[in-house]
């Protein structure tokens, strides 16, 4: 049992947080074993030799050269411990490298669990015990030719050779059983190998090989022998070539091994993994339509909300008001963090190449935090080294994500005292900058043992935290992602009753110098009238509460509203009337909003405008789904809960030319 041997496991990962949570899942497991832990390439091709590993585990993603590389080093030297391969992301096509260059198995290091672990080296052992065998009935053969037939004998593989002329020399009791039990026939010395194979295409086979061994090759083939439909076993099988003492060669010796029980355990694996995908995109799926159904209330919730607030409220009815938008708003944060979740694990995130102004990018933030800091009574504290570039390339709305997800832990968990962020320049060499974020805070703390565990999914520092503070404990570890799926690291130092400090290293380039918007144009901007005039515009969405809520926006804008509850009544109004403009839903009974569009760009349809704007309102917030709306023939999209600038915006962007009622 693997439990009553030490396990010799050599695991290779530079992400010191990675691999505690890695050690910590073995110990979970209940294996015995004993880990020994290296963080760099080079270091690791010196350690492998020095013991004889039982499992290897390898990042994919290494300094000096990466796990791909590794491995075929790996293979080079001969190293025959069994190698599975981790990575933060999902990548198929690295997936069949990595099996191709002889690892036995690939899996993303979310997986990283007790009973994962506990598989995957049950798998490894299996498949070690196996290349063990091998390697010593190899040995046992080559160490004293002239006790061939003793170990012929004696070892479990099958064996057997033959003259130049193909006919059979010698082969041992397995082989002779094996060739009576899958083709019904007994080998005899002395007369055509071949001949034993009654199955065409491995006969074939079989002459091929010894041909090319009769040649100078040698060989090694994995393959299927006996009827496929009935009864087969699969078999590796090494081709070498005998050598006179002439130095001529004479015949051919064959080697093989049944390794139909590892098949099985390679094809449960692979079962495993098409479950596990199946799995994950049926998890999307869910999460997708369950964004759809929540999203759609949320955005009755959220609009009437931001409309009565306009109203002449009572000083009490107003902060009544301002209460269901703050529960809204934190309910919607939830609904963001388990969608970011689901997006990361299943490697479906993508990252903008922006330029944008990093000094006005930590002031918005600030801004959102002034209000939550002086209800609280915690000074706030920004500061940006004045080396930095103004304007930089990179993913503002992910660091903006990173940032409001540490600030926010930390002015949750500070009663008195000071949040800072510091913005410094680590490294600045041509065009590129190393740029670190630390997020220090004067809190509750965290416990030294609790440090790794808080980048893990679903997890506090203490149990009663979602009880007492709130959240899903997804913040962290979406937070850890980001920033390693952008090469960035994050570090985490903290000390229970005095704070707590989180550093993110993060790589951009320098950006272009934007012009600036002038104080007259931006009074300009907040006073502008936002008035379209009577425009008229089709609203295409099933939901009446919606309808409702989007009516009342509109008609604020002197926007007029002609509804159609699905696709189908839609391009029955496009035909009848004229509009500067299309609001569609995307689920939708009778006909969707992609079966709309489709019909309204078609011009056999002989629509009034088939060029008509049309906007997408979603509640799938997925990018996938974004994605999916421009290809359809849409203009752009909404996601809901509608928030009113963007909505603005984008009629006013797509709505130059309007169309009076």
């Amino acid at each position: 049992m693997l439990n009553e041997t030490t396990i010799r496991i050599f695991l290779v990962d530079d992400d010191e947080i990675d691999a505690m949570s890695f050690e910590r899942a073995l110990r979970k497991s209940g294996l015995n074993f004993l880990l020994t832990h290296c963080n760099d390439a080079n270091k690791a091709m010196d350690e492998i030799h020095k013991v004889d590993y039982d499992c290897v585990f390898l990042d994919y993603q290494l300094p000096g050269f990466d796990g791909l590389a590794l491995l075929r080093k790996f293979k080079e030297a001969g190293i025959t411990a069994p190698i599975a391969v981790m990575t933060s992301q999902g990548d198929e096509k690295i997936a069949v490298e990595m099996m191709k260059a002889g690892a036995f198995d690939y899996f993303p290091k979310v997986e990283v669990n007790p009973e994962n672990m506990l598989k995957i080296v049950r798998a490894g052992m299996r498949l070690r015990e196996m290349e063990i065998k091998k390697l010593q009935a190899e040995s046992a053969l080559k160490e004293n030719n002239t006790k061939l037939n003793a170990i012929l004998e004696s070892t479990k593989a099958l064996v057997f050779s033959i003259d130049s002329n193909l006919n059979y020399t010698t082969f041992n009791t397995i082989y002779k059983n094996i060739v009576c039990n899958l083709f019904g026939t007994e080998p005899i010395l002395g007369l055509k190998a071949a001949d034993s194979f009654t199955f065409e295409a491995n006969r074939k086979l079989i002459s091929d090989c010894f041909q090319r061994v009769l040649n100078g090759e040698h060989l090694s083939i994995t393959e299927e022998f006996g009827d496929p439909d009935k009864k087969s076993n699969y078999y590796d099988l090494l081709f070498n070539p005998i050598v006179g003492e002439d130095g001529k060669i004479n015949g051919v010796v064959v080697y093989g091994q049944d390794i139909t029980e590892r098949k099985k355990v390679e094809w449960e694996i692979l079962e495993s993994k098409i479950e596990a995908e199946r799995t994950a995109k049926a998890k999307s799926e869910f999460l997708s339509n369950m964004s759809h159904e929540i999203r759609t209330p949320m955005n009755a919730i959220i609009g009437l909300s931001e409309l009565l607030l306009k109203e002449n409220l009572t000083d009490k009815q107003h902060e009544n008001m301002k209460s269901i938008k703050y529960s809204a708003d934190n309910l919607l944060v939830i609904i963001n963090d388990i969608l970011d979740f689901s997006k990361i694990e299943s490697g479906k995130v993508e990252f903008e190449n922006i330029n944008f102004d990093i000094f006005l990018k930590i002031q918005e933030i600030r801004k959102t935090f002034i209000f939550k800091a002086e209800e609280k009574g915690i000074a706030l504290k920004f500061r940006v080294d004045d080396k930095i570039p103004q304007f930089v390339v990179g993913d503002p709305f992910r660091l903006n994500q990173i940032l409001l997800n540490l600030l926010s832990n930390a002015v949750k968990f500070t009663k008195e005292g000071t949040v800072s962020l510091l913005v410094s320049l680590v490294a600045g060499k041509g065009e590129n900058v190393t740029l670190k974020f630390d997020i220090i805070d004067t809190g509750i703390g965290i416990p030294k043992d609790k440090l790794a565990s808080v980048f893990e999914s679903y997890t506090q520092a203490y149990t009663d935290i979602t009880r007492r503070f709130g959240g899903t404990g997804l913040g962290l570890a979406i937070t850890r992602q980001l920033v390693t799926m952008q090469g960035g690291q994050i570090n985490l130092d903290s000390e229970i009753g005095k704070g707590t400090t989180f550093s993110v290293q993060l790589d951009f380039v320098k950006g272009v110098v934007e012009k600036e918007s002038s104080a007259e144009e931006l009074i300009a901007e907040l006073l502008e009238k936002r008035d379209f005039d009577g425009m008229r515009v089709l609203l295409v969405e099933d939901n009446q509460m919606n309808q409702f809520v989007a009516n009342q926006v509109l008609e604020l804008w002197n926007i007029k509203v002609d509804f159609a509850d699905d696709g189908l009544q839609a391009v029955n109004l496009l035909k009848e009337n004229d509009y500067a403009l299309v609001l569609m839903d995307l689920q939708m009974p009778v006909m969707s909003g992609y079966e709309a569009t489709a019909y309204i760009r078609d011009r056999t349809n002989r629509l009034r405008n088939p060029e008509i704007p049309i906007i997408a309102l979603t509640a799938d917030a997925f990018p996938e789904t974004k994605k999916k709306v421009m290809e359809s023939g849409m203009n752009d999209f909404v996601t809901k809960p509608l928030e009113q600038n963007d909505l603005y915006s984008k009629i006013k962007q797509h709505c130059l030319k309007t169309v009076k009622a």
